[in-house]
């Protein structure tokens, strides 16, 4: 017995090993995986482009979790039938969703004063395009720069100090803020754009934790949005978008974007 136990004990031993090793070496490497998880229960957390898709998901999901949504988007009768479902579908969360007329593209009119201190910001409101190079116009492209970039970056430096400093910023970002793809050339800058503005936010440390999310396709709608080499909404869902299933009202497909 005991021979045969020496002679299987390195089977056990060796992964056992590495898995030790491996735990001692990622908690000495800095970075968002060393730092708690974040309580949502009673936080304050406004979020942008709430009206539908991934904003709205996200509203649902915050009020499971106890927090106060602050919710942001151009369509106010959205967002009020959006509170009151969140009111009835979580009665046991007695912190009131309330919400704001914004439009991403009007920050200086936006509700800043009414917002008290928050402890999240999701930067969600955004805005696609189809169309080469060749054919889309300079407006085009940035209109969608103005609303996936500049629009943010002028949020966060507005809502910046009001955000408690173990709080949170997570952008809604793409894959393609990582590869870029034909025909979405604005787009992917954008992304790549607020990729790299996070970065630089979350070196210079004003709060805990900054998270861009790089989602894949999720059948949100967000496509038929998109503006073609005009300007105008193609009104056509992407293909891509329309094989993953129809979003839901959690964030259980979020990281499929």
């Amino acid at each position: 017995m005991q021979e045969l136990f020496r002679e299987y004990l390195p089977l056990f031993v060796v992964p056992l090993s590495v898995y030790v090793a491996y735990k001692a070496l990622n908690r000495l490497i800095p970075g968002a995986h060393n730092l708690p998880n974040v309580d949502f229960k009673n936080k304050v957390v406004v979020i942008t482009g709430a009206s539908s898709g991934i904003g709205k998901a996200l509203a649902f999901e915050l009020q499971k979790r106890g927090a106060k949504v602050i919710l942001l988007a151009r369509s106010v009768n959205k967002l009020k039938e959006i509170c009151e479902e969140l009111k009835t579908a979580f009665p046991l969360n007695q912190n009131e969703p309330i919400y704001y007329y914004f439009d991403i593209n009007e920050v200086e009119n936006g509700p800043w004063n009414s917002i008290p201190k928050i402890d999240i910001l999701v930067n969600n409101a955004g805005l696609s395009m189809r169309g080469s190079i060749e054919s889309t116009p300079i407006n085009v492209h940035r209109q969608v720069m103005d609303t996936n970039f500049f629009g943010h970056v002028e949020v966060t430096r507005l809502l910046l100090p009001k955000i408690d400093p173990n709080g949170c910023i997570v952008a809604t970002s793409s894959v393609q803020g990582k590869v870029a793809l034909p025909y979405r050339c604005s787009y992917s800058a954008s992304k790549h754009a607020i990729q790299a503005f996070c970065d630089s936010l979350r070196a210079e440390e004003k709060v805990r934790h900054v998270l861009c999310v790089s989602a894949g396709y999720i059948n949100t709608g967000f496509g038929s949005r998109a503006l073609d080499a005009e300007g105008k909404p193609v009104g056509v869902e992407d293909e891509n978008q329309k094989k993953i299933d129809h979003f839901r009202n959690d964030t259980s497909n979020f990281e499929s974007h």
